[in-house]
Order: C-alpha cells, then structure tokens, then sequence
C-alpha cells in the first residue's frame, strides 16, 4: 500500500494544454530579435545620449595648448585669497604658530 502511495506523488504530472485555449501564433525570428534585443538596446540609447548630451553641449573646460582661465584656489588658505598670503609678515606666521600643534606637539 504505501508503495504505491509513495510511486504516485513521485510520478511527474501529465497535463496538457486545455482544448479551449486557442493556440499561441508563431513567432518569427525577426519578432523575437526585435523584443528580446533591438528595442532594449534602443532604450538604452537613448537614455545614454540623454545622459551624455549635456557634457556634450557645454564649455570643454582647459585644452591643451590654451591659456588657463581658472582662478587659483587655495584650500585652507587665507580667506582673503592668495594676495593676502604675500602681506603676511615671517612675524606674524611666526606669532600665529605658536600653540598651534603640529610637529613640535606642544598645545
């Protein structure tokens, strides 16, 4: 008995296609690479050239061989710019560094 309990949940399922479904058409070669891959790559393209498009369109920024048109900026550095770091006295870096830390550890 449980032999053929057993035999029976392990056989695979026979079922088929009910007879009032209609029949699904053929696909062509051409159908199926047109949805599985040229639409797809197609969006892709676009979302690409829309991405790219703005670089594209603006300034190119330095080239070489052309003059640089960029102010110098000094991270950290005096907030008056770099003319203010050549009014500076050696006096007064000298003053502004003491107690400052840094290599000699004396806070």
């Amino acid at each position: 008995m449980s032999l053929v309990l057993a035999s029976s949940l392990v056989s695979s399922a026979s079922a088929d296609t009910p007879e009032r479904w209609e029949q699904a058409p053929d696909v062509s070669i051409l159908g199926f690479l047109l949805v599985l891959v040229i639409i797809p790559l197609g969006v892709a393209a676009v979302v690409v050239l829309l991405s790219v498009l703005p670089s594209l369109t603006r300034d190119k920024g330095y080239e070489p061989g052309a003059a640089w048109r960029g102010e110098p900026e000094w991270f950290g550095g005096p907030t008056k710019g770099l003319g203010a770091a050549d009014e500076v006295s050696p006096q007064q870096l000298e003053a502004g560094s003491k107690g400052a830390g840094g290599t000699s550890a004396s806070w």
